[in-house]
């Protein structure tokens, strides 16, 4: 959506995803569609991810799971029952080199490394693979805390219906998570781990060429 210039345009699409049009300019919708509002809003979203307490309670969920299941499947079954969906990625040999927990409560998506370091894509490889069972300390569920976030730098402006999300209030965080928490990188959260083993496997192709 971003080019050089730091324009900002919106391309309509059909059902299944396709191209159904030609882009549109943010400044068509007013200034709260355009990139600054937008920029404004996904620090915001970082930062609630970063201090909200969903953080921990996911956390704890899939501690719990862990610590009282021995395989994949237990672990996912346990999990889709505390509204958390589990995505693992496998290299070709079966190595997990990534893993992704989907809280369908908070409306979050986190890597596990970003989670927790002691539930990155190594642990569970170790724990499934090679029947090295990790050391799982008892988690702790922290109480929320209150938002102190301020929206006075927001655009004054009356969005657009489809840009409402810009001015949501903090009782509804998790909403504001939902709508674009997840392209923040620091939101979605590097896994470290998979980055690593997709560079090795670029220097390997290099090496065949």
């Amino acid at each position: 959506m971003w080019d050089h210039y730091k324009t900002l345009q919106y391309i309509p699409l059909n059902e299944k995803g396709e191209r159904a049009g030609h882009p549109f300019k943010a400044s068509l919708f007013g200034k709260s569609a355009g990139l600054p509002a937008l920029e404004l809003h996904f620090a915001k979203c970082k930062t609630a991810l970063k201090d909200s307490p969903t953080k921990q309670t996911l956390k704890s969920a899939v501690t719990i799971a862990l610590k009282n299941t021995s395989d994949e499947q237990a672990f996912k079954k346990q999990s889709m029952e505390q509204g958390i969906n589990v995505v693992v990625r496998r290299n070709d040999a079966g190595r997990i080199y990534g893993i992704t927990f989907i809280d369908h409560n908070s409306k979050a998506v986190w890597n596990g490394s970003r989670l927790a370091k002691e539930l990155s894509a190594n642990t569970f490889n170790d724990y499934w693979n090679n029947n090295i069972k990790p050391e799982i300390k008892e988690p702790v569920v922290q109480l929320p805390k209150t938002s102190t976030s301020n929206d006075a730098d927001l655009p004054a402006e009356e969005p657009h219906h489809l840009f409402d999300f810009l001015n949501t209030t903090e009782k509804h965080e998790d909403g504001l998570i939902e709508a674009f928490g997840g392209l923040l990188p620091e939101a979605q959260g590097d896994d470290y781990e998979e980055q690593d083993f997709a560079n090795k496997m670029k220097k390997k192709k290099k090496r065949r060429l």
